[in-house]
């Protein structure tokens, strides 16, 4: 599958979704290739695309995260049903994706904090 900014197929962010700040941030320590890592989640049904150099957007219709590397650290940000972040971490997991995930509520209070 080739990144492209035109996106692939896969689902689509939930409209009520959509409209909420970001509540969700995290790392991925052993994340080398966020690119790679974004055509994996395509590969489970997930939309993808390059959202600016070197960083990648994936979506279905309960999370949408960028991927992107910040000072030499890989991390995300973006927003997920609350009700799924679990989903998200068991996913990370089945990537043997070292990560960690912080779920905000929408005053931007930190609710969970999840570790593999």
């Amino acid at each position: 599958m080739s990144m492209t900014s035109g996106g692939a197929p896969g689902s689509h962010l939930a409209a009520e979704l959509g409209a909420m700040d970001n509540n969700i941030y995290g790392f991925m320590h052993n994340a080398s290739d966020l690119e790679s890592l974004a055509r994996t989640f395509a590969r489970l049904g997930w939309q993808a695309r390059r959202s600016a150099e070197g960083e990648y957007e994936v979506e279905c219709w309960w999370c949408q995260v960028n991927l992107f590397d910040s000072g030499g650290m890989p991390k995300f940000a973006g927003v997920v049903e609350p009700t799924r972040v679990d989903e998200l971490a068991d996913i990370f997991r089945s990537l043997d994706v070292d990560y960690e995930i912080e779920l905000y509520d929408v005053e931007g209070e930190l609710v969970r904090k999840i570790l593999p």
